[in-house]
């Protein structure tokens, strides 16, 4: 199929490492890594000529074969999550039958579970899933499987951000970076839940308390994403259950974000405690707003400015988005979030203004999610 790739080529060499050493308006800009460089055309098209050079050249700088480069274009828009447990008794390439169907189960329901948790922290979802959360997980595709320990490669293609409709800030507005996508919202808060789980649960080897999964419910964790990982570690002659993340080169990411988290089956009491836990009726333990920083606006010699965090917006028609005052010095710290793609929290009132983006009644003073979650450890 002659797709034009040129794009997709130039987010790959970005996460490769590759800069744009000489723009040329219109024409091939030249690429540079360490000792390598080369020409990228405006259009290039799967299969011709300029595609064989350009994957050529891209597996010499990288000592990989053609084929590795070419599956890697292949997937340079997918968002990745792995899916791993351990292999049978026997050593050979399989797993029971049972419970390789369990595991492709338990990954949709992890995957659908924050797909609701993404639009809203909640530490159990029952019945109220939501709609648009629901139809981004059913875009998820399962892969081949891969050699090695069993692995079921999840698939969840990022998507352009819905155009924002809604008035931009107050004041003047002086920087912005491109919405988080739907797409990489979930998977994003798949992996943020399960590392927040690890480090607050798994890692301290103890029977959880409430307060211990509050870190983890304001990551996205929920009852339902745990009640999948304990149906995967009750299965038969499965050791452990492995989530490691690989991030689509097409959309930005932070460099913090979660890249792997295990689970043995030796937890499997306290994950199963934990689910207990989460089932019991109470209200959301706190209300939070958590996502990216998308615009800045600071009127000069106005005490305060004004930042936007990316939340989902409740129709799917736009980028949601709460507006939040905080306070001008901490604007510099806020500027370098915005650009690593940080996701923050704040927490308050969220008013709603009639023609207006919602804004957050208080002044506050966002943070880093991982900042949040450190508090706990030492509460």
């Amino acid at each position: 199929m002659n797709v034009e790739m040129s794009t997709d080529i130039a987010a790959l060499l970005r996460d490769r490492g590759w800069q744009v050493s000489a723009r040329n308006p219109g024409g091939a800009d030249l690429w540079a890594f360490e000792r390598a460089e080369m020409y990228l055309p405006p259009i290039v098209r799967r299969g011709s000529f300029e595609w064989s050079d350009i994957t050529e050249r891209i597996a010499s700088a990288h000592q990989e074969s053609v084929i590795t480069v070419e599956r890697a274009l292949e997937f340079v828009r997918f968002d990745i999550t792995r899916f791993r447990i351990d292999n049978d008794v026997y050593g050979a390439q399989t797993i029971a039958l049972e419970a390789g169907a369990t595991v492709i189960g338990s990954a949709f329901g992890m995957i659908r579970a924050a797909a609701t948790t993404a639009r809203r922290p909640r530490q159990s979802i029952g019945s109220n899933y939501s709609k648009l959360g629901d139809d981004i997980a059913r875009e998820a595709r399962l892969a081949h499987t891969e050699v090695g320990s069993f692995v079921f490669p999840v698939l969840l293609r990022v998507g352009d951000p819905k155009a924002e409709l809604e008035p931009h800030l107050t004041g003047v507005t002086f920087d912005s970076v491109q919405p988080e996508s739907e797409e990489r919202r979930v998977t994003r808060t798949l992996a943020q839940a399960l590392a927040a789980y690890d480090k607050n649960v798994i890692q301290p080897a103890r029977e959880p308390q409430s307060r211990d999964l509050l870190p983890v419910v304001i990551a996205g964790g929920s009852k339902e994403i745990f009640a999948q990982v304990n149906r995967t570690l009750s299965e038969p002659g499965v050791s452990w259950l492995s989530t490691e993340f690989t991030w689509a080169p097409a959309e930005a990411v932070a460099a913090a974000q979660p890249r792997a988290v295990t689970i043995p089956a030796e937890a499997r009491e306290i994950v199963a405690k934990t689910v207990r836990l989460l089932s019991s009726p109470k209200q959301d333990p706190l209300r939070v707003i958590t996502g990216p920083i998308i615009h800045i606006g600071h009127v000069p010699g106005d005490p305060f400015g004004e930042i936007a965090i990316q939340t989902p917006s409740p129709t799917g028609a736009r980028v949601g988005r709460v507006d939040v005052r905080v306070r001008q010095e901490q604007l510099t710290e806020i500027h370098q979030w915005m650009d690593e793609g940080t996701t923050v929290v704040v927490h308050g009132v969220v008013e709603r203004r009639h023609g207006r983006t919602a804004r957050l009644r208080e002044i506050a003073s966002p943070r880093p999610l991982e900042d949040t979650l450190a508090d706990f450890d030492t509460a």
